[in-house]
C-alpha cells in the first residue's frame, strides 16, 4: 500500500540517523535576525513575546504597538527563563512579557533532545550556557560559532520579530501527540524555571501574560484533557494570581483552518490569536 506523500516525508526523517546541527544559512540567519531586529528596537519594546515556535508562529507583533516577537523555535523553560534575565536590562520601556505556552512545555528540555544543536546557534547570539554539559561536541561547537560571527544580513526597519512561515511539521497528528506528550510528563519537569521567572517578572513590576494557544482537532483528540496536560500550569498560576492567563486551548473561536500543522498557528490564526491577546491585554489595562 502506498503512504500519502507527509507519511512518506516523516517515515525517511525517522530512518535517518545523521546529525543536524542546524548551521544551515536559513537558521542562523533566523536567530540573526531576532537577535539584531531586538538590538534596533529595544528602546521602545514595551510588549516582549518570548517561549518557543507557538509564539514564534503565533504571535503577529505588527498588531500590538512596540511589541516584538522574540519566540524562538523549540526553546524551553530553562532557557526563555535565562532569555528574560540576559536582555531586561537592554529594555527600558518593557511592560509586558507574553509568553506562549504548549503541550510539551511541563518537561520538554531541548538539551535533551535531537534538535539540541539548536542551542548552539542561540548560545552564541544570546549568551546564554546549556542546561547540562556533555550534550554538544566542544569542536562542533567551534565550528558553529565561527560560522555565525560570518553571517551578516541587512534588516528592515519594519521587522519586529514575527516571519510568515511556509513550511509546517508534516508528522501525522497522532504520532504527533504522542511525542509531545512525552516531553509533557517527562520528569524531572521544568517548571521551576517558570517559577523563577515569574518571580523576577513581578519584582520587575512587569507584566506576564500566560497563553495557552490552540491546537488542531485531529491533535488535540489524541491526547488528554487540558485539566491534566496542564495541570502543574494551572496549579503554579493559581499561587500567583497577578499573572494573567489566556486560555485558548479549547477556544471556540478558532477552527482547523487556523491552523498550520498540529500544533502551529498559520498566519491567519496569528493574527486571530494575537488580536484576543491585545483586546484582554486592553481590558486590563496593559496596553
Amino acid at each position: 500500500m502506498m503512504l500519502p506523500n507527509f507519511m512518506v516525508e516523516y517515515h525517511e526523517r525517522r530512518k535517518s540517523k545523521k546529525i543536524n546541527y542546524y548551521d544551515s544559512e536559513d537558521f542562523i540567519g533566523y536567530v540573526y535576525r531576532k537577535k539584531h531586529g531586538l538590538m534596533r528596537h529595544a528602546d521602545t519594546i514595551e510588549t516582549l513575546a518570548i517561549r518557543g515556535s507557538n509564539t514564534d508562529y503565533g504571535f503577529y507583533s505588527p498588531l500590538i504597538k512596540n511589541s516584538y516577537n522574540l519566540g524562538l523555535i523549540s526553546s524551553d523553560l530553562y532557557f526563555n527563563y535565562h532569555l528574560y534575565h540576559q536582555i531586561k536590562k537592554g529594555l527600558p520601556k518593557l511592560k509586558n512579557v507574553v509568553y506562549f505556552y504548549n503541550v510539551p512545555a511541563n518537561g520538554m528540555s531541548l538539551i535533551r533532545l535531537k534538535e539540541r544543536y539548536r542551542l548552539v546557534i542561540y548560545k552564541y547570539f544570546f549568551n546564554i550556557d546549556y542546561q547540562e554539559r556533555g550534550f554538544i561536541d566542544q569542536k562542533q561547537e567551534r565550528r558553529i560559532f565561527k560560522k555565525c560571527s560570518k553571517y551578516s544580513q541587512n534588516i528592515e526597519k519594519s521587522y519586529y520579530g514575527y516571519e510568515r512561515k511556509t513550511k509546517y511539521i508534516v508528522t501525522p497528528p497522532d504520532l504527533r501527540a504522542q511525542q509531545l506528550l512525552r516531553e509533557n510528563t517527562r520528569e524531572p519537569d521544568q517548571i521551576e524555571w517558570l517559577r523563577k521567572l515569574i518571580i523576577e517578572i513581578a519584582s520587575d513590576n512587569i507584566n506576564l501574560v500566560v497563553v495557552l494557544p490552540p491546537h488542531l482537532t485531529a491533535f488535540q483528540r489524541n491526547l488528554p484533557s487540558a485539566e491534566i496536560l496542564f495541570k502543574k500550569l494551572y496549579d503554579l498560576l493559581d499561587e500567583y494570581p497577578s499573572v494573567l492567563l489566556i486560555d485558548l486551548y479549547n477556544s471556540k473561536l478558532f477552527t482547523d483552518d487556523d491552523m498550520g500543522d498540529a500544533d502551529h498557528l498559520n498566519e491567519r490564526g496569528a493574527i486571530k490569536i494575537t488580536s484576543e491577546v491585545q483586546k484582554v491585554m486592553s481590558e486590563k489595562g496593559y496596553l
